[in-house]
């Protein structure tokens, strides 16, 4: 697996590459990841002579997939209403949760998750969603669109629509288990993408 990282939008991202669909790299989560750094010629050393910021480091967990990246014959595609349970109406009366259509979620990647006490996702998002169920432990998940931490425990799961999050196990004793099914994974791309880390 290979690092290339790039700017989109003058944000600092980066995608985890990888040699076929099959194993680790078609998820994209394994392992710390180091971004690809360049010496510029007053002597710093970042990835891009304009912008300092790195893309941020997942640390602690593993990822075992174990259903490779598959397709579906005919055409698939979802719609989900995102309300969290802690989000307040809007000040026009309405909620603020969000609907979520993806055209193409035909294919899917089903992977065994696990962090290591403190372990952590680093922040990132997916192509297409994702669905979490959480087996064991406790698990801090925090979005960028609210900066809000939400929790979600053994027997729980919870819905990624592909925006981009942070996942973190703060237990210092116990590991997270979590069972996640990628959907909308285009054939031979990765399932997460690395962004800089977000001010919350």
């Amino acid at each position: 697996m290979t690092d290339d990282t790039g700017f989109i939008d003058g944000i600092s991202r980066r995608t985890a590459l990888q040699a076929s669909a099959a194993g680790l790299g078609a998820v994209g989560l394994s392992g710390a990841v180091t971004a690809q750094e360049d010496e510029n010629d007053d002597g710093d050393t970042d990835n891009d002579d304009e912008d300092d910021t790195d893309v941020d480091e997942p640390d602690g967990f593993e990822v075992e997939v174990v259903g490779e990246h598959a397709t579906f014959p005919n055409e698939v595609g979802t719609t989900f209403a995102l309300m969290f349970a802690d989000e307040d109406d809007d000040d026009d009366g309405g909620t603020m949760g969000s609907h979520h259509t993806l055209d193409d979620e035909s294919t899917l990647v089903v992977a065994d998750v696990t962090w290591e006490p403190g372990g952590t996702s680093g922040w990132h998002r997916h192509p297409g969603s994702a669905l979490v169920n959480i087996v064991e432990g406790e698990l801090e998940v925090t979005w960028e669109r609210d900066c809000l931490t939400r929790t979600y425990a053994a027997g729980e799961g919870f819905f990624d629509p592909g925006e981009v999050h942070i996942a973190d196990n703060v237990s210092e004793a116990n590991e997270v288990q979590a069972w996640v099914i990628f959907l909308g994974v285009p054939d031979g791309e990765p399932a997460t993408e690395w962004v800089e880390p977000v001010d919350c």
